[in-house]
């Protein structure tokens, strides 16, 4: 793992942790949107979904894998425009 880590680029780092942290947020969002703590959260952890598929469909691009980042660029652009579609 230390050395899978050591050859990461920046960006390619950056990216890890944000997907690892975003994932964290929308997971709490979610517990606490079923156990009706917090009622709104998924208004907080959708939109930070879409995020999380964008960062990954990124990762995805770099790595050659053309077709799996282009579906996660098409889910990224209907998600947004669902959530736009909700607000207005």
């Amino acid at each position: 793992m230390k050395t899978k880590w050591n050859e990461k680029s920046n960006a390619d780092k950056i990216m890890l942790v944000l997907r690892i942290v975003i994932s964290i947020v929308v997971l709490i969002g979610a517990v606490l949107q079923i156990t009706s703590v917090w009622d709104k959260a998924l208004n907080v952890a959708i939109p930070l979904l879409s995020g999380l598929i964008l960062i990954q469909s990124v990762q995805e691009h770099r790595e050659q894998k053309k077709v799996s980042a282009i579906v996660g660029y098409a889910c990224f652009v209907a998600m947004v425009v669902m959530i736009i579609g909700a607000l207005l």
